[in-house]
């Protein structure tokens, strides 16, 4: 977990590397400045992608591939060394801005307006986490925390079954499963914002380096991208299938 009191790298990082040491905190300001520069990264990811599909389809098609195996990686050394994550987290965002503008690219084929919607609708679902957590409706406490894990556990093991299930009975696309998932996995994504906005408070009322802030901003942006992907995807969904 991400948080002061469990989280063994943090602790590492304030009883070792700092300990004694006079060093800068992290702000909340300084979340949302890394917090924008990682989203236009994103978007310079997606529009520079689209760009060189028209100039060079074939380089696309390669950096395309290689982002889909790559970002996996990059994300996960990034949440586990939150020294790297400065970089390791940028690379991902640029790579996976690939595979978002590609992924949009598509989908705004099929439904028209789906890319619009989603964005908005990402927005939407922010703003309100943003105002149920800062209000304090909602608090992510020790059970919050173990209902979310317990949750995706669940659902991960799920859409396992499931892929199974349709790969070797050779079952065709249902629609009404395929739109549950998705709407279960939206509400998965925007738990995690609720996760993620209590681990910038803490990064921030902890005291914590302001390199941290670096981590902290891509946990929250990791979290935005995966929710606006899953959202695209209802969207795509419920458009394509409105006639």
């Amino acid at each position: 977990m991400r948080f002061r009191n469990s989280n063994i790298v943090f602790k590492k990082i304030l009883n070792g590397e700092v300990a004694g040491v006079d060093y800068e905190v992290a702000t909340y300001g300084g979340i949302a400045r890394k917090s924008i520069f990682y989203l236009l990264l994103v978007l310079a990811g997606a529009f520079g992608g689209l760009l060189l599909a028209r100039v060079n389809p074939d380089m696309y098609a390669i950096l395309l591939s290689v982002s889909i195996f790559s970002t996996f990686i990059f994300a996960l050394i990034s949440f586990l060394s939150p020294s790297a994550v400065k970089v390791t987290g940028s690379i991902y965002c640029l790579l996976e801005g690939l595979f978002v503008g590609f992924l949009s690219a598509v989908y705004g084929a099929v439904a028209d307006g789906a890319v619009v919607t989603a964005l908005l609708s990402t927005i939407m679902v922010f703003m309100v986490v943003t105002t149920l957590f800062l209000t304090n409706i909602v608090r992510v406490k020790s059970g919050f925390i173990k209902f979310l894990v317990i949750f995706a556990i669940g659902l991960f093991l799920t859409q396992i079954i499931l892929y199974l299930i349709m790969t070797f009975t050779g079952q065709a696309y249902n629609f009404g499963l395929c739109l549950g998932i998705s709407v279960l996995t939206v509400f998965l994504a925007t738990l995690y914002l609720f996760f993620d906005l209590e681990h910038i408070r803490q990064v921030v009322e902890g005291g914590y380096p302001k390199d941290l802030e670096w981590y902290a901003s891509f946990g929250l942006v990791f979290t935005l991208v995966w929710l606006y992907i899953e959202i695209l995807r209802i969207v795509t969904i419920l458009f394509a299938n409105r006639d």
